[in-house]
């Protein structure tokens, strides 16, 4: 019997959460009136001055984007002026396996993301700002793994894995990540429809949280879910 890379997929995460217990678990709704914002932290990237939030709508929350901007004029032009970010404020640790996922559309190309972040800072206005950061990111050609680091004061990053596969615009998808520490590494599996994205860090820090960026054009966000 031909099982195809769907079926694959879907039996690996069955797999996997049959044989990781939990002992907690957060979900939250973005659909208004039904989450709370005292349980989220809104941080900025060490990259720009700006300071992005969140626009809610019925069911889903918006990162904020220059009005009456294009796509393209989004992307290239103001893309500094997309990036909303938020962590939830619950600190997670390497010990024990955790699974995340976020349901997440874009509205052209790129490019809404799950981040993991160690601790942050703050900038010289006292805005929580990003420092060491990995982002796991949805865009119309793949999967994209992105490690973000802050040497001397200043912010760099690289490209850490990636898988090339179609992804269309205003498509929910079900994005799923699930770590593990396998002897002095951490493992990440990132799922979505078919496809399934796999990296390894040694340099994660044992201490993390995790939530949501909307940058590079307009993302939507509809859900979000810790198991740990």
């Amino acid at each position: 019997m031909r099982i195809d890379m769907r079926q694959k997929a879907l039996f690996i995460i069955c797999l996997w959460s049959a044989m990781v217990v939990f002992s907690s678990e957060f979900r939250c709704d973005f659909v208004s009136g039904k989450w709370s914002r005292s349980d989220w932290v809104l941080l900025k990237s060490p990259r720009w001055d700006y300071f992005g939030d969140w626009i809610q709508k019925i069911d889903h929350i918006e990162n904020c984007v220059p009005a009456k901007a294009t796509p393209e004029e989004l992307l290239k032009k103001y893309s500094a002026q997309t990036y909303s970010c938020m962590l939830w404020k619950t600190l997670l640790k390497t010990t024990k396996p955790v699974e995340i996922h976020s349901r997440m559309s874009f509205d052209d190309r790129m490019a809404p993301l799950i981040v993991l972040s160690g601790v942050y800072g703050k900038d010289l206005k006292n805005r929580p700002e990003l420092r060491e950061h990995w982002e796991v990111v949805l865009y119309d050609k793949g999967l994209n793994i992105w490690h973000h680091e802050y040497k001397d004061g200043k912010p760099c990053w690289y490209l850490a894995a990636a898988l090339q596969a179609t992804f269309k615009a205003n498509v929910v998808y079900d994005v799923q990540v699930r770590m593990q520490k396998v002897k002095n590494n951490i493992r990440m599996e990132v799922f979505c429809a078919d496809q399934k994205l796999t990296y390894t860090s040694r340099d994660f820090p044992a201490s993390f949280y995790v939530g949501i960026t909307g940058c590079e054009g307009l993302n939507r966000f509809y859900d979000f879910g810790v198991k740990y």
